[in-house]
């Protein structure tokens, strides 16, 4: 093979794709791996050469919570980042500690739930979304948390039942109680029926339910846009998390949520 159609199979094996840095890595004495969430190909590795180098050309397109454009390089069954383009930094999130750490519990949470080679559009959708609203102080913290837990767990296909009591279909009674490991609502005559304190754990308010209605079955862009109480929002903020651990990480837990809860509210 000449050198001719040697760099002509390696320019046919670049790709471009468009993704958000979730993770990173160091390895060597300058080279990092990143773990990028994709549209089209979920959560992938790429090996990024000089990245630790001051002059490094990849610098802050492949930093953590870039959203870019990453032109690889596939071969040996690893993918190598020949350049990129930053599309936006999020460079916001690093000035505030509470800002800073939610958004490493989301990149946690999607890097260890999502799957290589699968479409993940509108879940990265909903991402980008939630560190938006974060880094532009639209939304508080906890109800950015909120939403995002929800929505997240339920399109990653654990959709939780909320249209009706799961025994008699009522939309809504005085009275709706939820099970976060079932994903199901009862009225309140059919709980008491059941007995199933065990298993309902949580009761809702007319506001609350609507509220988790809203986050599972609106648009992802159109996910955040409602308001609620400041207990509505503390109620909300118990089940989303509660749900997202009971059915991504049963047996996990996200350091990054750990800290996160441990730094003080804004005053």
């Amino acid at each position: 093979m000449t050198k001719y159609t040697a760099k002509a199979v390696m320019f046919m094996s670049l790709r471009s794709i468009k993704g958000l840095v979730a993770s990173e890595r160091d390895y060597g004495e300058n080279d990092r791996f990143i773990s990028v969430i994709t549209e089209e190909h979920g959560v992938i590795d790429i090996s990024v050469k000089g990245a630790k180098k001051i002059t490094g050309k990849n610098n802050s397109s492949s930093q953590l919570f870039s959203y870019s454009k990453f032109c690889i390089n596939e071969r040996g069954g690893r993918r190598y980042l020949n350049s990129s383009e930053p599309i936006h930094i999020f460079y916001g999130l690093r000035l505030d500690l509470k800002k800073l750490s939610l958004a490493c519990y989301i990149a946690e949470a999607a890097a260890y739930s999502l799957t290589p080679e699968k479409n993940e559009r509108d879940l990265l959708r909903l991402i980008l979304n939630s560190l938006y609203l974060l880094e532009n102080g639209e939304r508080n913290a906890d109800f950015i948390k909120a939403v995002f837990e929800l929505r997240f767990t339920a399109d990653m296909g654990h959709m939780p039942l909320l249209m009706g009591c799961k025994e008699c279909f009522k939309h809504e009674s005085d009275e709706m109680f939820f099970s976060a490991r079932r994903g199901i609502l009862l009225c309140g005559e059919h709980f008491e029926q059941a007995n199933s304190a065990a298993y309902f754990d949580f009761k809702l308010t007319a506001g609350l339910l609507h509220a988790m209605r809203h986050i599972c079955l609106s648009p992802i862009e159109k996910a955040f846009g409602f308001k609620i109480s400041d207990n509505t929002q503390k109620a909300l903020s118990d089940i989303s998390e509660k749900y997202l651990l009971t059915h991504l990480s049963p047996d996990y837990m996200f350091k990054t949520l750990e800290y996160y809860k441990k730094i003080p509210p804004v005053q």
